[in-house]
């Protein structure tokens, strides 16, 4: 990859200074090892900063994804001039990166914004990650799929596009899917107080998913915050 980012470019690569990898997980501070990689298969607990490095031969800056995406979309994207936000980002996985002060907040182990564990002790799903999302929609359809046009394999494109087109089903799933996705920014929110959630990710960056998150931020929260689609897509990160 580096090789044909450099002869797409028409440079020299000598004048490469540094490497920047975003990677799904927690890159430990100090080391460049990789954990909480569960999306990736052989990543988790590798030392991947110093592979990378001598493989490619340049400083590598090692970064959590999500927080790569955080700092494009305050660079570049809606959450541009905007000092206190958190990136969501919802798809395969689920992860945040949360800026506050105008800073990226790693936390004390590299691991803020790992969302996968705000259920935990709760003993209810509420994961919106591509996965479950698909499971909860296949259960809709065995309790009530007579009018739908829903089918396996329940991707969150299909349940979408079929929310759109009016499928009364497929709509009851995207609004599950929404309170969700809120139940996750809420405690963030009331904790941090920001002014902007960003929703990014394969399923965060469908807007019919702002029609129900606002409202429920604004039942439940006293200063909810304002919500967006991420303005830089996949090229966020």
């Amino acid at each position: 990859m580096r090789d044909s980012l450099v002869r797409a470019a028409g440079l020299d690569a000598d004048l490469i200074d540094e490497v920047v990898v975003g990677i799904p997980g927690v890159v430990v501070p100090g080391t460049g090892t990789v954990e909480l990689a569960m999306n990736i298969p052989r990543l988790d607990g590798r030392l991947y900063k110093a592979e990378l490095e001598e493989r490619l031969t340049h400083r590598v800056t090692l970064e959590n994804d999500v927080n790569l995406a955080a700092l494009g979309e305050g660079r570049h994207g809606i959450a541009r001039g905007v000092d206190d936000f958190m990136f969501l980002s919802v798809g395969t996985g689920l992860g945040a990166g949360l800026v506050l002060r105008g800073e990226l907040q790693r936390g004390s182990n590299g691991a803020a914004g790992e969302l996968d564990y705000v259920a935990a002790g709760l003993g209810q799903d509420i994961d919106p990650c591509a996965a479950a999302l698909a499971a909860f929609a296949a259960g809709a359809v065995e309790r009530d799929g007579a009018s739908t046009t829903l089918a396996p394999p329940f991707d969150a494109r299909s349940v979408f596009a079929a929310a759109r087109a009016g499928d009364l089903l497929a709509r009851d799933v995207v609004r599950e899917e929404a309170r969700r996705i809120a139940l996750h920014i809420a405690p963030i929110a009331a904790v941090t107080d920001v002014e902007l959630v960003v929703l990014g990710g394969g399923i965060g960056t469908n807007s019919e998913l702002l029609n129900d998150v606002r409202p429920l931020l604004a039942k439940w929260l006293p200063y909810p915050p304002r919500v967006e689609i991420s303005s830089l897509g996949e090229n966020a990160v």
